[in-house]
């Protein structure tokens, strides 16, 4: 009776400060920056969270932001994470808090997740005393590139006497109002491929004279397809992806050198581990038989995001107590990367996604995209999860 109480007083208190949310939401939107140039975004969550009386740690890796939340007696210690940064994209909505800020948009929902963590802060202000956590809010910088914020603030010791952490992300393939969880390998290592084909250039009328690399580029990234189609076990997620390709500079020259660049993805540590191999070892035997050599580098990227057990089946219940038993959704993995990952390899915690895909509302276009619309009626939704979480020991 007594947590039907809570959970009650929680969500009456979540839906309102709702507008709080809206609000502080569409601000973040109207002016985005990109990854460590988060100056103005940074300035407002301080301003903010100083308002509400909490400790603030700022310019951290440049321009991360903590706030505490001191709890008396508290039984351990929660963090949330919200990332900061938007996308280099011009936004094509036409909307009264449209970007002012020329070719950047908050493309991805981050403009959400920060807003959703500002209104954590605020509904456990106004709700301290049924919590049961000291809580840290980290604002983290630089999401969308490697190496980002993550890996960055948690060299700067946000982890420090951190328990457990948890991540929240708006999902547009996820029907609103519901929680997308998977435990276990949730989101994939991205990983990055640079290849230079050395060949010997000359005149295009002469390629019996030449060692044209590019002809050789091509039987190399052909190649380097069938690598997850007959070298890698159909059960293991894998995904090479070759999307830049240069080289040459005329119609009847035929260069010296070609470059390669791509991406890999791949959901386990031994996967990861053999793809580079198995790429090099492909680009080494076709520039051989074709007399060229080679550079090669693969360069790691955010490794995989893996929700351990223990943590996802609490979230899960607390979304199911707050919510119901239909608002819980298991998803397949994501191919797509994450550096709440770094978080998670240091300490326990989960990284859920919240659903706003509306049909209706034209809310379920993918991230990333020039026309991503969001279904603001979800938002109240995060900090009622968060301060929940907060209020369990």
């Amino acid at each position: 009776m007594q947590n039907n109480i809570l959970i009650e007083e929680i969500l009456t208190n979540a839906k309102g400060i709702h507008d709080y949310i809206i609000q502080m939401r569409r601000d973040f939107h109207t002016y985005p920056e990109t990854g460590f140039q988060e100056i103005r975004t940074s300035r407002v969550i301080r301003e903010e969270l100083k308002r509400l009386g909490l400790q603030v740690q700022s310019e951290i890796a440049k321009t991360g932001v903590v706030g505490i939340l001191p709890v008396d007696n508290a039984s351990s210690t929660v963090a949330f994470r919200a990332d900061m940064d938007a996308l280099p994209i011009t936004e094509e909505n036409d909307l009264e808090f449209k970007s002012q800020n020329e070719g950047i948009a908050h493309a991805c929902g981050h403009d959400a997740n920060m807003a959703m963590l500002l209104g954590t802060a605020k509904l456990m202000v106004q709700l301290k005393d049924k919590l049961k956590r000291q809580v840290k809010f980290i604002f983290q910088p630089c999401e969308e590139q490697h190496p980002g914020g993550a890996k960055l603030m948690v060299e700067h010791g946000v982890l420090n006497n951190v328990d457990e952490i948890y991540g929240l992300h708006i999902e547009p393939n996820i029907s609103s109002g519901i929680f997308g969880l998977r435990a276990g390998a949730t989101m994939a290592a991205t990983d990055r491929v640079v290849i230079t084909i050395i060949g010997k250039g000359g005149h295009a009328s002469t390629p019996h004279l030449c060692i044209d690399p590019v002809v050789i580029a091509a039987e190399v990234i052909l190649a380097i397809q069938t690598i997850v189609s007959r070298k890698v076990n159909p059960l293991s997620p894998c995904v090479v992806s070759l999307c830049q390709i240069s080289g040459g500079t005329t119609f009847n020259v035929i260069p010296d050198k070609v470059k390669i660049i791509g991406t890999v993805r791949t959901l386990s540590k031994e996967l990861r581990y053999r793809m580079p191999i198995l790429i090099e070892d492909t680009i080494k035997g076709i520039t051989s038989v074709n007399n060229a050599s080679y550079q090669f580098e693969y360069l790691k990227g955010h490794p995989l995001l893996n929700n351990p057990q223990p943590q996802l089946d609490f979230i899960q219940s607390k979304i199911i107590e707050l919510f119901g038993s239909k608002s819980v959704e298991k998803i397949d993995p994501k191919m797509g990367g994450e550096d709440f990952s770094y978080y998670l390899e240091k300490i326990g915690g989960a990284y859920v996604f919240l659903g706003s895909g509306n049909l209706e509302r034209g809310t379920n276009l993918p991230l990333h995209s020039s026309r991503f619309l969001l279904d603001e009626d979800v938002l109240y939704m995060g900090p009622a999860l968060f301060t929940y979480i907060a209020c369990n020991p």
